[in-house]
């Protein structure tokens, strides 16, 4: 069988924003949030995924970059795509769950993010960043009331 040929139009125009959001426990089933300096909310460890890298790949570098915490991309689980908007641009996050990890959280950005702390899912600490209270509503579903609206596209396994 002959390769197909394939082409692009160019460069598009940006029109989204794409990124994880991770979800990751401690031994105790606690919930790891770090408190944002410049947004003033309680958000999950994640962030832009750069091009060509995958959901899974993104999430581990950013639990890496933002807290230290090493995982391998194995062990990160996509569990579903959610797409809302802000400013009138589409932002798609992808909730990861992230099953095994290495190493104590600590504050590596320090111009982000203040501290970063384990909370228990059931008692979580307000406010939240809309994205990370979709993805921790997609791992502990109807945990959180209220939400903004998102559209929630699970990921089969297959």
């Amino acid at each position: 069988m002959e390769d197909i040929a394939y082409a692009d139009k160019g460069r598009p125009s940006p029109h989204a924003l794409t990124g994880a959001g991770v979800a990751v426990t401690d031994a105790a089933g606690r919930v790891l949030l770090g408190w944002s300096k410049k947004r003033g909310v309680w958000e999950l460890p994640g962030g832009k995924n750069d091009a060509g890298e995958g959901f899974a790949e993104a999430a581990v570098r950013e639990l890496a970059e933002e807290t230290g915490l090493r995982a391998d991309a194995e062990d990160a689980r996509l569990l579903a795509l959610l797409m809302d908007s802000v400013h009138g641009v589409p932002r798609v996050t992808a909730a990861v769950r992230v099953s095994a990890f290495k190493g104590e959280p600590s504050v590596r950005e320090p111009e982000l993010i203040d501290r970063w702390e384990w909370h228990d899912p059931a008692v979580l600490p307000r406010p939240l960043f809309t994205p990370s209270a979709h993805v921790i509503d997609t791992v502990w579903p109807g945990l959180l009331t209220g939400l903004p609206p998102v559209h929630r596209y699970p990921v089969a396994d297959f």
